[in-house]
């Protein structure tokens, strides 16, 4: 049987066609959090395995999903990433002509970091140091509590200067012991050493300005540089303490009031009493303080005889509630003229 040109051109075209259509491999897959829920408009970044380092990159549709057609034969990386998700990843993905190929990623939420494939070879070097020197401290942490424990001790005695030899003994051999110092720096303190009690609660801060659990450090340095004398300095202290633990803020709002209210500052005091009771508002002391520092000035009366009858309502001294009523009564008085 002979075909004819036109015939022989149609079947040279399906024959030809049909190859070129299976190879349409494609990678489809679901990007969904740790309880199955799909993560709209993630970043899925597809690589090649290989020296030819192909690159593709797309994102997931409402529902989680992600497509990519057309790619060509090779072993591929799959990574996806979304805001408040740690990235995570696949590998050996190795698209089929046969069926589409599946790549499902789970992310569970945390920061965004890098992976361990896309560090540089100075980052692993870090970490590797990073590890060595927290095996380190493993080793020794037994000695280390230890001696602190006898320190503790020592301190609860009164016997402050063997305590602080103690710590010592303890920093030499882990110099990040950022409770130790602290520990050390109230030792000195009560010592009356407030230079020697500074530098300790700096080189505890120091091991991690901006950890959380330091929140009472800064507030005990707060205290210390005001009764040095260092009004800026200690409210920054303060500040820094109310920022790092927002659930004791009021504390902090509340020292910073007191250290400007006892330098004569009342109207920079006020502020800070307000701050304070802001974050609580059932900070009675700071209600007390606030109408002190508004008694002294007839546009401001009105607000510290408020403070003061709240004080009155939920106050625990005594003492102060009856200066509450007789500065009252006073005020009252003086508006009335």
């Amino acid at each position: 049987m002979h075909l004819s040109t036109r015939a022989l051109a149609i079947f040279l075209f399906f024959s030809l066609a049909v190859p070129l259509l299976a190879q349409n491999r494609m990678i489809r897959g679901r990007v969904i959090d740790d309880k199955g829920r799909p993560i709209a408009g993630a970043a899925v970044s597809i690589r090649t395995l290989d020296s030819q380092a192909r690159k593709y990159d797309v994102r997931t549709d409402g529902n989680g999903v992600y497509v990519l057609m057309g790619i060509p034969t090779g072993d591929y990386r799959v990574v996806a990433r979304a805001p408040g998700y740690s990235p995570n990843f696949i590998s050996s993905v190795k698209p089929s002509l046969q069926m589409e190929t599946a790549a499902d990623i789970v992310l569970t939420p945390g920061p965004d970091q890098k992976l361990p494939f896309e560090l540089t070879a100075e980052e692993v070097e870090d970490i590797r140091k990073e590890m060595e020197k927290a095996e380190k401290r493993r080793e020794v942490a037994p000695d280390v509590q230890a001696l602190f424990d006898e320190g503790l001790q020592l301190a609860e005695e009164g016997k402050h200067l063997e305590a602080i030899e103690k710590y010592r003994e303890a920093l030499a051999k882990d110099p990040e012991q950022a409770n130790i110092l602290g520990h050390m720096a109230d030792s000195y303190t009560k010592l009356n050493k407030n230079d020697e009690a500074l530098e300790a609660y700096r080189q505890a801060i120091a091991v991690k300005p901006d950890d959380a659990t330091l929140a009472a450090l800064y507030t005990n340095m707060g205290v210390l540089l005001s009764t040095m004398g260092k009004d800026a300095e200690s409210q920054e202290a303060f500040k820094k303490a109310a920022d790092l633990d927002p659930a004791s803020s009021a504390q902090s709002y509340y020292n910073i009031g007191a250290t400007l209210f006892n330098k004569g500052r009342t109207d920079e005091a006020a502020v800070a009493f307000r701050q304070a009771i802001e974050a609580d508002p059932d900070f009675d002391e700071a209600y007390y303080q606030l109408g002190m520092s508004l008694a002294n000035k007839p546009e401001t009366m009105a607000e510290a005889v408020q403070s003061l009858r709240k004080y009155i309502e939920i106050g625990t001294k005594p003492e102060q509630v009856e200066t509450a009523k007789q500065v009252i009564a006073a005020l009252e008085q003086s508006m009335k003229q």
